[in-house]
C-alpha cells in the first residue's frame, strides 16, 4: 500500500506544485496576463503537437491501433454528452440558456491537450501512444459538441457554420501533430538527430508550462446564487464521469492501459477552450469560470484517489 501511495504522489504532486507555483507567481506579479496568454499558446501550438508527434513517430501503429477501443471512445464521448445534456435540460430548463450550456460543458469537456495528455505520458511513458489515437477522435467531437451547445443554449442563439467548424478542426494543432506523427511512422521516416532532439525538447515543455499557466489563470469570482450549478457540474466532471466511464469500459472487457487512459481523459479538469467559446457568444461565464476553478482543485484529490485505486488493483503497473 505504501508503494502505491508513493507512486500516486510521484505522479500527482508535481502537477499540484506547478499549478500552485503559477498561482503564487501571478499573485506576486512575477507573471502577468500576457505571459499566461503567450504560454498557453506555446503549449497549444508547439508543445502539445510535439508531444503527440513524439508519441507516434517511433511507434508501431499496428500495435497501437485498436479499433474496438477507438469505437468505444467515440461512442462514449457522444453518449455521455447526450446523457448529461438531457439531465441538465430537464433539471435547469427554467434557467437561462447560458447556464445550461456552461453546466453541460463543465460536466463533460476535459482539458485533454493541456492536462490529460501530459498526465498520461507521466503514468504510461512510452506506452501512451494510444492516448494520441484517442485524442484525434475526441478533440473534433468536443469541438462539435460545444458549438452545438452554444448554438442551442447561448443567449445569442448563433447558427452553426459547418465550413468554419470543419476548418477549425483541420487546423487544430494537436490533431496536426497526431496526423504528422502517424504519417511519419507509417512512412518509416527517420528524423535527423537535431530535429528529433528539438521536437523532444519542445514536448518536454508541455507539463510545466501548461500547469504554471493553469495555476496563474485560476480565479474565484465569489459565491453567487449559481455557485451550486458550478459545484454540481464540477463533481460530475471529476468524480462521477471518470468512475462511470471506466466501469462501463470494464464491463465491456477493456483492461489495463485502456482503463487508465479513459479514467484520466474523463477525470481531468474542465477545458479552458470551452470557457473561451462561452465568453465569445454569451454563455454564462460565472458558472463556466467557477467550474474550471473547482475542477482544478477537486481533481487533485479525485485523480489521486483514482490513480491509487488503479495501482492497488493492478490496472496501472
Amino acid at each position: 500500500m505504501l508503494a502505491n501511495l508513493i507512486f500516486t504522489l510521484n505522479i500527482v504532486t508535481p502537477f499540484v506544485i506547478l499549478a500552485a507555483a503559477g498561482y503564487v507567481a501571478k499573485r506576486m506579479g512575477l507573471i502577468g496576463d500576457a505571459f499566461l496568454t503567450g504560454g498557453n499558446r506555446v503549449v497549444f501550438y508547439l508543445a502539445i503537437p510535439a508531444a503527440l508527434f513524439n508519441s507516434l513517430y517511433a511507434t508501431d501503429l499496428g500495435e497501437a491501433f485498436d479499433p474496438a477501443f477507438m469505437a468505444f471512445v467515440a461512442f462514449w464521448t457522444i453518449f455521455s454528452f447526450v446523457v448529461i445534456w438531457i439531465f441538465a435540460f430537464l433539471a435547469l430548463r427554467r434557467r437561462h440558456h447560458g447556464v445550461i450550456s456552461a453546466y453541460v460543458n463543465g460536466s463533460h469537456r476535459g482539458n485533454l491537450a493541456m492536462l490529460a495528455i501530459p498526465l498520461l505520458f507521466s503514468i504510461l511513458g512510452d506506452d501512451a501512444a494510444k492516448t494520441a489515437m484517442a485524442a484525434i477522435i475526441i478533440i473534433p467531437i468536443y469541438n462539435i459538441q460545444t458549438l452545438i451547445l452554444l448554438a442551442l443554449h447561448s443567449s445569442e442563439q448563433k447558427k452553426l457554420r459547418i465550413g468554419a467548424l470543419l476548418l477549425g478542426i483541420a487546423k487544430n494543432p494537436p490533431i496536426i501533430g497526431t496526423v504528422l506523427g502517424m504519417a511519419a511512422s507509417l512512412a518509416g521516416i527517420t528524423l535527423p538527430t537535431i530535429a528529433a532532439q528539438s521536437i523532444s525538447s519542445m514536448a518536454a515543455m508541455t507539463m510545466p508550462l501548461a500547469l504554471i499557466c493553469l495555476g496563474g489563470a485560476m480565479t474565484f469570482k465569489g459565491f453567487d446564487a449559481k455557485f451550486k450549478f458550478a459545484l454540481h457540474s464540477a463533481l460530475i466532471k471529476v468524480a462521477i464521469l471518470p468512475v462511470v466511464t471506466t466501469a462501463a469500459a470494464w464491463l465491456l472487457g477493456f483492461r489495463g492501459d485502456d482503463l487508465t487512459i479513459l479514467m484520466v481523459i474523463h477525470g481531468v479538469p474542465t477545458a479552458m477552450a470551452g470557457y473561451v467559446m462561452l465568453v465569445e457568444i454569451g454563455g454564462d461565464t460565472y458558472v463556466a469560470g467557477t467550474n474550471i476553478m473547482l475542477t482544478t482543485i477537486l481533481s487533485a484529490f479525485t485523480l489521486s484517489a483514482l490513480i491509487f485505486a488503479f495501482r492497488a488493483v493492478g490496472i496501472i503497473a
